[in-house]
């Protein structure tokens, strides 16, 4: 078994990856002795969400607002603003007029972000055991103080 964790998330689609996120700017932001430890464990071997659904000319049905970061942390620089700016997008969207980004977009940032905290997370892995051994959680192979389940519609 491996160190013991503060968080390991089941799952690594939008809900564990916002959870990535916030974990990765309240280390930035604390001390040693304050970080938390997160582990994110995911079936797929790389990241990917709702792939069957990114039609070619389908929008988001929800405010691009309603990112990974947005309503936490309107500064992160993990917002879907921050992304447009990063890819050279950000004046082509806003002129856009559509404030309903195409799904296939709203899917590569989320690729985007993912990669940023790809050091947190161990893709290929079936979770198949969750148990608690009288001190702590144990699920994948870790030792946990928290377990996050975000498996999706599975």
């Amino acid at each position: 078994m491996s160190d013991l964790y503060d968080v390991v998330g089941v799952g690594f689609g939008p809900s564990n990856l916002a959870l990535a996120i916030a974990l990765t700017e309240h280390n930035a932001q604390v001390g040693p002795g304050e970080r938390v430890r997160g582990r994110f464990l995911e079936r797929q071997p790389r990241f990917g969400w709702h792939r069957g659904m990114l039609i070619e000319d389908a929008t988001m049905q929800v405010s691009f607002l309603k990112d990974l970061v947005t309503m936490r942390n309107p500064s992160s620089g993990f917002s879907f603003l921050c992304y447009l700016r990063d890819r050279g997008r950000l004046v082509d969207f806003i002129n856009h007029k559509n404030l309903f980004p195409l799904r296939t977009e709203f899917h590569d940032y989320f690729e985007w972000a993912a990669a940023q905290v790809e050091d947190l997370v161990t893709y290929g892995t079936n979770v198949t055991d969750l148990g608690f051994d009288g001190s702590c959680l144990r699920v994948g192979g870790h030792r946990a103080r928290n377990v996050m389940l975000a498996t999706g519609l599975r």
